[in-house]
């Protein structure tokens, strides 16, 4: 089924993957409580599975209730977006746990996150966007480069508390966390939409024209 093709829109886009960030935030806080208190794991055992998971989920979900109506090739999409992440941040915890050398966070996550989304993306572009636009491979690119800057710039809170907790407020910390945090999902939303967006647009225009 297809709708408007001006019903979709950047704005949109971003507006639904800025809360599928959200989401992933709550889901990863959940599931870390899970793994912590239910599964009575160690404190942060499995911590970085549970950021991959939760994000890839959240994200993944809300960029689907947002193209589900206007791509019907898109019932894979939440899916994709879980396995990506979910695969790439377990690895990190598996090497973190069975290789005797120490990896830093700061260095490894990072990398992981790049690796999430370039699987999530290539299983996007594979089996849903290569069907409506012989430029859907550059979708990889965006997706990669949308999430590695969104962690680099939420990556900003260490520096926060790092140098600025013990000389302002902490409710003026707490807004800056918060602000950190926040930011990621606009931004994977607006980079990414700049190529999603366009193309499922002139998808819809073309097919609003066919049936007249």
């Amino acid at each position: 089924m297809t709708t408007s093709p001006r019903s979709f829109t950047i704005k949109r886009w971003t507006m639904f993957t800025s809360a599928g960030w959200l989401l992933g935030i709550l889901l990863v806080v959940g599931l870390a409580v899970l793994g912590e208190v239910v599964l009575q794991l160690e404190e942060g055992s499995g911590g970085q599975a549970a950021v991959g998971i939760g994000m890839g989920a959240g994200v993944g979900f809300m960029q689907w209730m947002a193209i589900r109506n206007h791509l019907t090739s898109a019932q894979r999409w939440f899916w994709f977006s879980l396995i990506g992440f979910s695969h790439a941040y377990v690895f990190l915890d598996l090497l973190a746990a069975n290789v005797n050398v120490e990896i830093k966070p700061e260095m490894a996550t990072p990398l992981a996150t790049a690796a999430g989304a370039f699987i999530s993306g290539w299983l996007q572009y594979k089996f849903v966007l290569k069907k409506i636009t012989p430029k859907a491979i550059h979708w990889i690119a965006y997706t990669t480069l949308s999430w590695v800057s969104a962690h680099i710039l939420t990556s900003g809170i260490v520096l926060v508390y790092a140098k600025f907790t013990a000389d302002i407020p902490r409710a003026i910390v707490f807004i800056l966390v918060l602000s950190f945090l926040c930011i990621g999902g606009p931004l994977v939303g607006y980079i990414t939409g700049r190529f999603i967006v366009p193309r499922i647009q002139t998808m819809n225009l073309q097919s609003t024209l066919d049936t007249h």
